[in-house]
């Protein structure tokens, strides 16, 4: 049986969480970094467990990493799909990423729902996942190891709704200040190569979808949104972020 963690992490936290579930399960795993440029894709066998975990952008799963997750094919390979979200609602991207993984030919044994801090406004799920996450993270692992070793009938629940709901991705208009060296990771790490290397303080809007890679990558912290920007977000997510939210779990 071979352990295989996929994520599409552009700002860490859902890297995070994929990592401390795969632990849960095994303490040898391969990890496969979708948000990678280079990924190639590859067959799954029937044995073989696949984590497949997507943060929520705007209750959705990104477009690319749609695209990154159609270069894979599985004969029946069980999969566990996690929806991570910064501390506001995964909508319907749980029951997206299902539809997704039972076209490539997976079979979905169980779902996680999991907090990370916000990619845009950080005070939200700051520090997540914490030490109280890890835990139920690595409980989650457990429970779905003894379906994986008992019956691996297919999830019975997976929440959200079809028609999915609409979202449409934006560029943000971030500021580049003058602690910029023009080193161009940035541009070299944008999986959609919004970011034009003889100009890195310019962003093309049309393929931009403000996965804020560029602003974690970035070793001078040049790049960030305006304060007042950050701010305008903050009030308007506040009622629906500000109390803390679970991880689920759904068998």
């Amino acid at each position: 049986m071979a352990v295989y963690n996929l994520y599409f992490s552009p700002t860490g936290g859902t890297e995070k969480v994929a990592n401390i579930v795969a632990g849960g399960l095994s303490e040898c795993y391969e990890n496969i970094n979708l948000f990678s440029k280079t990924q190639v894709g590859r067959y799954f066998k029937k044995d073989d467990i696949c984590i497949i975990s997507v943060p929520a952008f705007g209750g959705r799963i990104p477009e690319n990493a749609i695209e990154k997750l159609k270069l894979f094919k599985a004969d029946k390979s069980r999969a566990i799909l996690i929806a991570v979200f910064g501390n506001r609602a995964i909508d319907d991207t749980l029951i997206e990423m299902y539809d997704v993984a039972i076209s490539l030919g997976f079979e979905v044994v169980a779902g996680i729902e999991a907090v990370a801090e916000h990619s845009l406004v950080r005070v939200y799920g700051a520090g997540r996942p914490n030490e109280q996450d890890k835990k139920e993270l690595e409980n989650f692992a457990k429970q779905i190891l003894l379906k994986i070793d008992g019956q691996p009938s297919s999830v019975s629940f997976i929440p959200g709704n079809r028609p999915y709901k609409d979202f449409k991705a934006f560029a943000m208009s971030l500021k580049i200040d003058e602690t910029c060296v023009n080193c161009k990771k940035c541009a070299v790490d944008c999986p959609v190569n919004a970011i034009p290397m003889d100009n890195v303080k310019a962003v093309d809007s049309e393929k931009c979808f403000s996965c804020m890679h560029c602003v974690t990558v970035c070793p001078k912290k040049a790049r960030h949104n305006s304060p007042e920007v950050t701010s305008m977000f903050e009030k308007r997510l506040y009622e629906r972020c500000i109390d803390a939210k679970s991880n689920k779990l759904y068998l």
